[in-house]
């Protein structure tokens, strides 16, 4: 293995699965593995393991392509000629052009490994497929609308449109920030779809357990408001599971796919933006060729833990649909109009401030002590006093609650977020942190589990239907210590020891907190601008998960990096879809 990328590796610049990946690569040919081609392969490998879904030569043009400081940053390339590279690559035995059975393959100026090219390759061309084929409009269905909204307000003009837009379309997605009735419209949707073509086999889906039951029982909620009458609301779907499950994920195969299509008319799949590009691969390769695709979620928040970002990709980074001509942009309705948050709302106006990067606008507005709004821009390593004080406190209610339905109620109010794992301001630090002053404060025994102890699954379990991002609370009763977690009629209790993998749930990541949504939120992030977590979504999405109340802890100059950072992962999928180049967008 080369020298260079071992030393990389120790420094922590790149991962060592990204080195035994290079070395593989200058195995396949008569180079070394300090050539383009080895290095070219490491650093694709490292980028997938970090999201994105290649590299573009050109983006190395005027940056070095490794983060190497040091000795090691002059035994590297400080720049990449992308016409000499290319030349290199297209020589080498391993590289191939698209379509080509090798490890690599090059697509103009991006390098891909050849599995993420052919998962980009088809979702661009199944997604293409869907708007090749517009369903029918009737007038069935537009009366059927027009009697849906005929009370309805100028603020709801965008969930018409929607509607009208999803039922004339095969491929329909709708993003909206919180509050913008993401959940009535597609129930207004499935209400006009049920109506007018009665058997309609319709799956509810989303990435975790947690965003799909949040998903049913919103739907039940909302369909019990709506005037849709008996034999409608009876027609609705009663299930929603993962996308894995729908899929028949087990031991690393599915059981649908393109030889063995989903029983299903209409697939509608909530938190999309959480969706990785293999998963979305794997969905719509399952999908009936005249089944309907509607994909819900906020095309603001944080991308895929995994590699990609498809609903930023689909929905063209923050353009406006109205302003590309491309046949993928009619088949996006957005929702603009905030029930949630009033005009005049902190959180709301934070949230606001972040979309449009306007760091002095959110940095004002974080001082200003607006109701809501709390700030701690001074606490260095450690959690400020007062914030850990009046979180003690929150979460004092869970002890005092008189039964698991009311201490899961008391959970579910309030959740400290942070932007890392590790260290004294991470989930870890501060778990342990949280678990100490509580359990003196309510005289329990130190030990790993306690009663009044929130937990968050980390793996599915799904003949016990448990989540990986599923909450609990561990509470004692008749029949010892339990694992207590929110069901449809009530609570559900299962054997600490029949629980899949698990953490103590004081703190969690931001990114375990989507699609949940809390009276009050404490974000906790790093003193160090450079940290690589941060990011405006991130931070986006930590402010808009609270209801209510929304304080921080930050220094000013973390929370001024955090805005400037937009999460831009490669891949060439919008370009697919028509979108124009990411460096010709606004903002971009």
């Amino acid at each position: 293995m080369s020298p260079v990328l071992q030393r990389l590796a120790r420094a922590g610049d790149i991962d060592w699965l990204a080195c035994y990946f290079a070395e593989f690569v200058a195995r396949q040919g008569p180079g070394s593995i300090d050539d383009v081609p080895a290095l070219a392969a490491a650093l694709v490998g490292d980028a997938n393991l970090a999201g994105d879904v290649c590299i573009d030569l050109e983006q190395y043009r005027d940056r070095p392509p490794f983060a190497a400081a040091g000795e090691i940053a002059n035994e590297l390339p400080q720049r990449i000629d992308p016409a000499a590279w290319q030349r290199a690559l297209r020589a080498h035995p391993a590289v191939g052009d698209p379509g080509a059975d090798t490890p690599l393959v090059l697509d103009g100026t991006r390098l891909y490994l050849q599995r993420y090219w052919h998962y980009e390759s088809r979702v661009a061309a199944r997604l293409a497929a869907l708007l090749d084929k517009p369903a029918e409009v009737s007038g069935p269905v537009r009366d059927r609308v027009a009697a849906l909204f005929a009370d309805a307000g100028p603020e709801e003009a965008d969930q018409r449109h929607a509607v009208m837009l999803s039922a004339s379309r095969r491929l329909a997605i709708i993003s909206g920030g919180p509050g913008t009735g993401k959940t009535t419209t597609v129930l207004r949707l499935l209400a006009t779809l049920l109506d007018t073509e009665p058997g309609l086999r319709v799956a509810l889906t989303a990435p975790t357990g947690k965003a799909a039951a949040r998903m049913l029982d919103s739907i039940r909620q909302r369909g019990s408001q709506l005037d849709l009458g008996d034999a409608l609301r009876d027609a609705l779907p009663e299930q929603a599971g993962t996308l894995h499950r729908l899929l028949g994920y087990r031991r690393h195969a599915y059981r649908y796919g393109a030889n063995h299509p989903l029983p299903f008319d209409c697939v509608v799949v909530d938190e999309a933006s959480m969706i990785d590009l293999e998963l979305m691969y794997r969905l719509l390769e399952a999908l009936p060729a005249d089944a309907r695709l509607i994909l819900l979620g906020d095309r603001d928040q944080l991308a895929a833990v995994a590699a990609g970002n498809v609903l930023g990709d689909i929905t063209g980074h923050g353009l406006e649909p109205e302003t590309v001509d491309a046949p993928i942009a009619a088949a996006i309705a957005l929702l603009r109009h905030s029930f949630r948050f009033a005009a005049d709302s902190g959180i709301g106006a934070l949230a606001r401030q972040i979309n449009l990067g306007d760091t002095g606008g959110l940095l004002e507005l974080l001082g200003s002590g607006a109701p809501g709004i709390a700030w701690e821009a001074n606490a260095g390593e450690a959690l400020a006093a007062t914030a850990f004080a009046a979180q003690c406190e929150r979460y004092q209610a869970i002890f005092d609650s008189d039964s698991p339905v009311a201490a899961l109620t008391a959970f579910a109010r309030s959740r400290v977020l942070c932007a890392v794992n590790r260290g004294p301001l991470g989930v870890e630090g501060l778990n342990r942190q949280f678990s100490t002053a509580l359990q003196r404060r309510n005289r329990i025994a130190a030990g790993d589990y306690y009663h009044g102890l929130p937990v968050m699954l980390t793996r599915n379990r799904h003949e016990l239907e448990l989540y990986n991002g599923d909450t609990g609370v561990l509470w004692s009763g008749p029949r010892g210590l339990r694992a207590c977690f929110p069901g449809t009629d009530g609570v559900r209790e299962f054997s600490v020891n029949r629980l899949p993998d698990h953490v103590p749930a004081w703190a969690t990541t931001v990114h375990k907190a989507q699609g949940s949504e809390f009276d009050s939120v404490l974000l906790v992030l790093p003193t160090d601008p450079a940290a690589e977590a941060l990011s405006r979504e991130l931070l986006y999405t930590a402010v808009t998960r609270a209801r209510r109340d929304f304080a921080l802890q930050a220094p000013p100059e973390v929370v001024a990096a955090a805005i400037a950072r937009l999460t831009r992962r490669t891949s060439g999928l919008a370009e697919r879809l028509g979108w124009p180049p990411r460096a010709e967008t606004a903002g971009a």
